[in-house]
């Protein structure tokens, strides 16, 4: 008697609890990606201290190239781009990997990780604010209350920092200027994702961005605190390359493949809940209830964005 089998479905159609499925595990990879992306200031924080920012940097993404190139080989089979492509992928790893963590890591360095965390959640507010001005459209009342209200959330946090001691100018002017450099990264690789896979995009923009790091890191050499050098922050530097780095963005385009652009949006608003926590827990730092009315404005204000103001 021949052996039954379960009927097949056709081709090209999936089964009726399948796009539940992958939701369920799209929104599991989702708070995954914001707790170890909220996780990292923390990370930044302790290795900081010991490794150079971009020296730090170079050996996260150092990991972070060698996954995603395996991932990409064996989803991809590798990839192959003209000379336009290679001129967008350097520039766009330049901004997104180099110059965004040479601007990060050396503001963690001299601020908390609660104040880093909640200013670049403030990305999607100035995001916004430059779509607009380059589209030329006008902006409605959600997004003007928005921009006013994160713009007065920074300010609580950056005002409050400073006067209570602790943080330097530096630190918060480094922040800033990682802020608009993601915001043209953004505006740049959206006209890559026409012609590629965003993972093949991230995989070679991290290549190229991580090539970039290696002049910098000559005048670094001399700053390693060679002593300091633990386990701990070796496990420190693991985390940022292959969580943070590599399996996160996996995750965040696999979610943002089935959620889509505004409910990852709100995952990635919870990024400076997660640091403050973790801060408060590893390194004792505590934030104020100014700083906490600033980073609440801050999110709720990227979030009725996200939700209303499209």
């Amino acid at each position: 008697m021949a052996e039954k089998r379960p009927p097949q479905l056709p081709q090209g159609h999936a089964s009726p609890g399948e796009p539940q499925t992958r939701r369920l595990l799209a929104l599991a990879a989702m708070g995954a990606v914001t707790f170890v992306w909220g996780l990292s200031f923390v990370s930044i924080k302790v290795a900081v201290e010991v490794l150079p920012p971009m020296i730090l940097a170079f050996s996260r993404f150092v990991l972070a190239s060698l996954i995603l190139g395996v991932i990409l080989w064996r989803r991809e089979g590798g990839i192959r781009f003209g000379p336009r492509d290679r001129l967008a992928f350097v520039v766009s790893g330049v901004l997104g990997v180099t110059l965004y963590f040479f601007f990060e890591n050396n503001g963690v360095k001299r601020i908390s990780p609660s104040a880093a965390a909640i200013i670049v959640t403030a990305i999607p507010i100035l995001s916004m604010l430059t779509d607009t001005i380059v589209s030329r459209t006008r902006m409605g009342v959600v997004k003007i209350v928005g921009v006013a209200a994160s713009a007065f959330g920074v300010y609580l946090v950056v005002r409050h920092g400073l006067s209570e001691g602790g943080s330097s100018l530096a630190g918060y002017l480094f922040m800033f200027g990682a802020v608009p450099v993601w915001v043209i990264y953004n505006f740049l690789t959206r006209r890559l994702f026409t012609r590629r896979s965003r993972i093949s995009i991230v995989a070679m923009q991290i290549l190229y961005g991580t090539v970039a790091f290696i002049p910098f890191m000559v005048f670094e050499i001399p700053l390693i605190r060679w002593d300091l050098i633990t386990p701990v922050v070796l496990l420190h530097v693991v985390f940022l390359g292959v969580f943070c780095s590599a399996l996160a963005y996996t995750f965040y385009v696999y979610a943002l493949n089935h959620l889509g652009v505004t409910a990852t949006s709100l995952f990635l608003n919870l990024i400076p809940v997660v640091t403050v926590a973790f801060s408060a827990l590893f390194l004792q730092d505590t934030i104020g209830p100014i700083q906490m009315l600033g980073g609440l404005l801050v999110i709720a204000s990227v979030s009725a964005v996200s939700l209303w103001g499209r």
